[in-house]
């Protein structure tokens, strides 16, 4: 039986960066693995459209499962991010001054703002060290912001398929998933599922790669339809129903807004250089939304750094596959355990 994720109170007032105070906020988190001084920490920053169950999307990262982490020696935390739909506070969530749903009046939330929701979390847990911190896309972005914010709480941590600041292709395609969502976002419920499907399409363009719908969607099905518009339309509508138009559109602009210069001189390079935590950076060969580029920017950059790419036709969701190979990258990399195949 699923054990029901506890609530963090955060401060009444939580700040964010814009000025604006969120009220009576909450996060929605999971431990795995009972935290105590005898285990390591591993905090998992999720993704975009991610979870704090971390077995439900990243099953591979576990010992059981070929992966790495072991709650025999581990203790696994991960928490739904402040703005999305699984349980923490989002534009779904009732504004307290109002009794009404926040809706478009939710603020606009940045990596760094949900970091610092991450960081009250942890002391409330009592964790003074974070010993391995990993996340992938978005959650990459809040890892690395998380690493420059406390230097000393985070020992390790692992940057799969993120960046240091998102790219105007990047924010390309979010502006366009957005464009799709704004043509039925006020119209009857139907409309509306429609656009978030739309939505949802165009970002499968950006998570896969030319040669996975190649090999993979390429010619008709059977009843003559090709199949890449069939899988499209299958990925669109398997999205309705488990997550919100509303928090789609705050997270997507969260990402947008990453920079770690930002308020910190502007110098990306300088930034980098200053931090602290071991550094792992992981690439994907096929990904196109956060290409290997990127990744070798902040591995050069960040001292003592080491890159890794993974090889795969599967564009940028390998993150969510590889997990076996990225527990080899870690293990050999990061672990006092000598590298072995997994």
């Amino acid at each position: 039986m699923k054990k029901t994720m506890p609530q963090h109170k955060l401060p009444y007032y939580f700040q964010l960066e814009s000025g604006q105070n969120l009220q009576d906020a909450s996060l929605y988190y999971e431990v795995l693995g009972e935290i105590s001084k005898d285990k390591e920490v591993v905090w998992v920053c999720h993704a975009f459209t991610g979870s704090a169950s971390v077995k439900d999307w990243w099953a591979s990262l576990f010992v059981e499962n070929g992966g790495f982490i072991d709650l025999e020696k581990h203790s696994v935390i991960c928490a739904n991010m402040l703005g999305s739909c699984y349980g923490s506070t989002g534009p779904n969530s009732v504004n307290p001054e109002t009794g009404e749903i926040y809706g478009d009046d939710f603020p606009l939330i940045t990596n760094r703002d949900a970091v610092n929701s991450f960081i009250d979390l942890r002391k409330a847990l009592n964790v003074t060290k974070v010993h391995y911190l990993i996340g992938g896309s978005l959650g990459g972005q809040q890892a690395l912001e998380w690493s420059i914010k406390e230097p000393e709480v985070i020992e390790n941590q692992i940057l799969v398929a993120s960046n240091a600041k998102h790219s105007a292709w990047g924010i390309a395609y979010n502006e366009l998933q957005r464009q799709a969502i704004e043509l039925g976002e006020n119209s009857n419920e139907e409309e509306q599922q429609k656009s978030l499907s739309l939505a949802r399409s165009i970002a499968m363009l950006s998570y896969r790669s030319y040669s996975d719908f190649e090999s993979s969607q390429n010619g008709k099905a059977e009843n003559g339809e090709w199949k890449v518009s069939s899988y499209l339309k299958y990925q669109g509508k398997k999205f309705n129903g488990r997550f919100s138009i509303k928090s789609y559109k705050i997270l997507s602009k969260m990402m947008d807004a990453h920079n770690i210069s930002e308020e910190r001189g502007g110098n990306l390079i300088e930034v980098l250089s200053s931090i602290k935590a071991k550094t792992l950076c992981i690439g994907i060969d096929s990904d196109n939304l956060f290409p290997v580029e990127e990744q070798k920017l902040m591995s050069e950059h960040i001292p003592n750094a080491k890159l890794e790419v993974i090889k795969s036709q599967k564009g940028h969701d390998a993150f969510l596959i590889e997990g076996n190979l990225i527990s080899k990258f870690i293990k050999k990399h990061l672990s006092n355990t000598l590298y072995e195949e997994i």
